[in-house]
């Protein structure tokens, strides 16, 4: 257990910190779990997942996303700003993929909360959730190019 942090990345280790995110062997593999003094340990990820999963799909499971989602999000991703809340100014901040609790849409500014998307449980309005976002991405740009007289 001692080596479980080599070879990861600086952006994973910052999402362990974020997390506070310890090794445990649970049955022979070794999970990366939560630990609560009031309740059992929560285990997030295992190491196999840890070390060949990227950031975007950690950060997912993590608001218990499912693959669909991951996938969507991640082949996507150019399209979106990763941000998080500010509590003190009350305003939505830029900030790393390891780090975000929310995606902007760039073009549009359309806010997605994670916590909202792991809401979404059929498959059927996850996808129609998908076409309107690519819409709007549509719109936007044929209103762009329209203003660029294109």
């Amino acid at each position: 257990m001692r080596d479980a942090l080599s070879g990861l990345s600086n952006e994973k280790l910052k999402l362990i910190e974020k997390y506070r995110l310890a090794p445990r062997d649970i049955n022979g593999k070794v999970y990366w779990v939560r630990r609560f003094g009031n309740r059992p340990d929560h285990p997030y990820a295992t190491q196999r997942a840890l070390r060949n999963c990227n950031i975007i799909e950690l950060v997912f499971s993590f608001y218990d996303l499912c693959v669909a989602k991951m996938t969507y999000f991640k082949n996507n991703f150019a399209d979106y700003t990763p941000c998080k809340n500010n509590y003190r100014t009350g305003r939505l901040e830029e900030c790393e993929a390891w780090d975000m609790e929310i995606l902007v849409q760039r073009e549009t500014g359309i806010v997605i909360d994670l916590r909202n998307l792991a809401e979404i449980s059929d498959i059927e309005v996850f996808r129609e959730m998908c076409a309107w976002l690519e819409l709007q991405l549509e719109d936007a740009d044929a209103r762009s190019r329209k203003v660029m007289g294109l």
